[in-house]
């Protein structure tokens, strides 16, 4: 290769020519040195993957061709927790609800059924309807009057608000499904079936929880700054869709710094389509909305302001540095690019963990003498690769993604009520996610709607401190009394964040603790690199 300049021209060379020289020989050798890098990490991604891929052939060969040792008890169904209620609703169970009787029909009742059911139930309190004195006669013709019975909860059902509000409790919060929960109540001596646990919960649902949810609903449209998140759900009782179709529950959520109380909503929609939030929010909602990077989030409303999760970035460079961990040590892994990324993110937490108690002003302040010149600079260190890249490659994709989510992920320097990521949108998804495992697929709309409602109100109780089981069982108490069209004033007196609750629904454990690891994006296994933990050797 022929030398760029002679031996006579560099001697003739100036000094500040050489200088310039120089500079342009370290630039492109650390570009060079940059390329070679990751194409070092991209081999080895590689390689992990053809690692992977072969453990994933040889378990699909076992499973197709081998012996299975693991096989089910005759008859068993796996349990279908997230759709428990509806899947087991059952119109011809003792336990119907008025709405569902047939007029034509009378079902012939055994006689003594009811008392059976409660022979075994402690008899807590007993109550007494009894008039008074003059109360006694009516003024107009001198007759008795009888005193009215305070409504059941359920119309013809051994049902009392404590008794559901343990059967929700136990299942929305405890995870307790209604199988379960059926065998606990026989250890008892108690005959209380899955089916007619279900119909409860539904009936509930329908008739005292919704209105509540939709006061929740118009305060969340009044605050100015949410979080947003969605996760898979498969609904087969969805009409003209295959049984393969993926289904979605979205949840809305408002936090400490949004204008309005605390809540959580869930919210099922058959498709993962924009228009669903649009729909949701509606012209109502102006002000920042927090996500994650789907597309759909950002063609809303012109008053919505996108601001982005830069955990969902950061989890991309620990999958490119999750693929290097193999055949690197310790001290090559932090020669990656995916380390170096996680460091400078890592700062970017460690500043977030520092100013967590400080007020949005002050954390405005905070974030520009130090956050943003932490942002800047790993922006500007990362459009210098931009070009390098291979999108195929783990690191590459995690690259360009960030690249791609600039605007939205330096948004949270904005304003100081904003929070760097969407980790609290996932937590609220915590428990749907966890009973998710358990459960393949909903089985009808409804059962999806119906532990939506349940949902954002058990999540939203333990937002505002509350204990969930005590809340429900006075809401539902308090619901029943008012009769079947409550005021909008009494309404708002039963929603989590009431003064007007009484003490003992709420609990003496608040959250003073500092932010968890994993609201800064942290991993549970993790060392240390000087400035933030990661998972490395986890």
């Amino acid at each position: 290769m022929e030398p760029i300049f002679t031996d006579k021209q560099l001697n003739n060379m100036s000094r500040e020519d050489l200088i310039s020289l120089m500079k342009i020989v370290q630039e492109q050798t650390k570009k060079k040195d940059t390329e070679i890098q990751l194409l070092k990490d991209k081999q080895k991604e590689l390689e992990f993957l053809n690692a992977m891929l072969s453990d994933r052939l040889t378990l699909a060969q076992r499973k197709q061709f081998g012996a299975s040792s693991e096989k089910y008890a005759e008859d068993y169904e796996q349990m279908n927790l997230f759709n428990e209620a509806e899947a087991n609703a059952d119109a011809e169970t003792e336990e119907l609800f008025e709405e569902i009787r047939s007029s034509s029909y009378k079902r012939k009742k055994r006689k003594g059924k009811k008392e059976e059911d409660l022979s075994n139930f402690e008899i807590v309190e007993t109550r007494t309807y009894k008039l008074e004195g003059e109360a006694r006669y009516c003024p107009a013709c001198g007759s008795m009057k009888r005193p009215e019975k305070e409504p059941s909860l359920i119309r013809g059902s051994i049902a009392t608000p404590s008794l559901v509000a343990g059967i929700m409790n136990a299942k929305y919060v405890n995870g307790m499904p209604l199988a379960r929960q059926e065998r606990e109540f026989a250890r008892y001596d108690l005959d209380l079936s899955t089916k007619t646990m279900a119909n409860w919960i539904i009936n509930c649902a329908d008739r005292y929880l919704k209105p509540l949810y939709q006061l929740m609903k118009e305060e969340l449209l009044e605050s100015r700054y949410i979080h947003c998140d969605e996760s898979r759900i498969q609904v087969l009782g969805e009409p003209d869709q295959k049984g393969t179709t993926q289904n979605w529950m979205w949840v809305y959520l408002t936090d400490e710094f949004s204008g309005s109380p605390q809540m959580v909503l869930f919210d099922y929609e058959r498709t993962r389509a924009g228009y669903h939030p649009v729909n949701f929010l509606g012209d109502r909602f102006h002000g920042y909305l927090t996500c994650d990077g789907y597309q759909a989030y950002h063609s809303l409303g012109e008053g919505i302001i996108v601001s982005g999760c830069l955990t969902h970035a950061r989890r991309r460079f620990d999958a490119a540095l999750t693929a290097l961990k193999k055949d690197f040590t310790k001290e090559q892994l932090k020669e990656t690019i995916a380390y170096q990324a996680m460091s400078r993110i890592g700062i970017l937490y460690k500043i977030e963990e520092m100013i967590h108690n400080k007020t949005p002003e002050e954390k405005y302040e905070e974030r520009q003498k130090q956050s943003r010149p932490v942002m800047d600079a790993l922006f500007e260190w990362l459009h210098t690769m931009e070009d390098s890249v291979d999108r195929s490659s783990l690191i590459g994709d995690a690259i360009l993604y960030t690249l791609n989510q600039e605007a939205y992920l330096k948004r949270y320097l904005e304003d100081g009520h904003l929070s760097i990521d969407n980790n609290s949108a996932e937590r609220a998804l915590k428990n749907f996610a966890v009973g998710r495992r358990n459960w393949l697929f909903a089985k009808s709309v409804r059962g999806a709607g119906t532990s939506a409602l349940v949902y954002s109100i058990t999540e939203t109780a333990l937002l505002n401190h509350l204990k969930p089981y005590a809340y429900l069982t006075y809401i539902l108490d308090e619901l029943r009394k008012m009769g079947a069209f409550p005021k909008e004033k009494e309404l708002k007196k039963l929603l989590p964040w009431s003064e007007d609750l009484p003490e003992y629904c709420r609990t003496k454990l608040k959250n003073n603790t500092k932010p968890s690891d994993i609201e800064f994006g942290r991993q549970p296994e993790t060392v240390s690199d000087g400035f933030y933990k990661m998972s490395i050797y986890g």
